[in-house]
Order: structure tokens, then sequence, then C-alpha cells
């Protein structure tokens, strides 16, 4: 039960979250895209695609870090 309280909350948290972050996470982490790919998805350029996703991870671990019991996990 916990672990579905989690996981919904981990989806509202993504929801929540720019359209354009959401993306950047979900091609490499769902969709098992490399960063070339997900470039050319995006179409930019490879160096850009990486930053994005490193901002976009960073911004998602900072805001996971609010939720109650998502250290253990």
């Amino acid at each position: 039960m916990v672990r579905t309280e989690l996981r919904t909350r981990v989806r509202e948290t993504l929801e929540g979250m720019e359209p354009a972050e959401r993306e950047v996470i979900a091609l490499p982490n769902f969709e098992q895209l490399g960063n070339e790919e997900v470039a050319q998805v995006l179409g930019l350029k490879v160096s850009t695609a990486s930053k994005r996703y490193q901002r976009a991870l960073r911004r998602l671990r900072g805001l996971l870090a609010r939720i109650p019991g998502m250290a253990e996990y």
C-alpha cells in the first residue's frame, strides 16, 4: 500500500513538471532512447539534450525529496 501511494505521488510530481522536462526525462527512462536519439526527437544538439536532461533530473529529485518516505527508495 505504501509503494502504491509513493508511485502515485511520483506520477503526480512528474505530471506537475513542465512538459519539456517530462519529455526529456521520459524519452531515455521510459522509451529507452539514447542521448543522440533524444536529441534527434527533440530537435536539439546532443549536448543541449544532455544538459536539459541533467537539469530536469535534478529538479525531479528535488521535488521527490519533499515527499515523505521517498528517502527510503
